[in-house]
């Protein structure tokens, strides 16, 4: 990959089109970016970037954890069947399960997330950068 980060300025445009509120409403809007890359590289990996989309592959191990992280508006893709927890910023627990092949929009958030179950976790993310034109 180029080197590119997907950094604050390609999330403040995520923003503008129409996360903003939400993001907003929860304080994110001063809240430092803590990207998927600088915080967990060894689940991380950029599998295609450009000026519209980020797509990362995710992948971790049963009872393997990934500390606090930001998503922009997201399509996850399940590559294989896993079970996860998810602690949003606010302390929310969600407790998930896919199945390989699910595909999943997740809005735009902060989470820490552990795999609960006993497979190992693989997933596309689809971070969208910018409105279309």
């Amino acid at each position: 990959m180029s080197g590119v980060r997907f950094g604050a300025r390609a999330f403040a445009a995520g923003l503008a089109c129409g996360g903003g509120l939400v993001a907003a409403a929860l304080g994110w809007a001063q809240a430092p970016w803590r990207d998927p890359l600088q915080v967990a590289p060894a689940h991380y990996t950029v599998r295609l970037e450009n000026d519209r989309v980020r797509v990362l592959e995710g992948v971790d191990e049963p009872g393997e954890s990934i500390a606090l992280h930001d998503h922009p508006d997201t399509l996850m893709v399940a590559l294989s069947s896993f079970e996860r927890r998810l602690t949003l910023a606010n302390g929310r627990v969600i407790d998930t399960a896919s199945r390989a092949g699910d595909v999943r929009w997740m809005p735009a958030q902060a989470h820490a997330g552990q795999n609960t179950g006993a497979t190992q976790t693989r997933a596309l993310f689809v971070e969208f950068k910018a409105c279309p034109r």
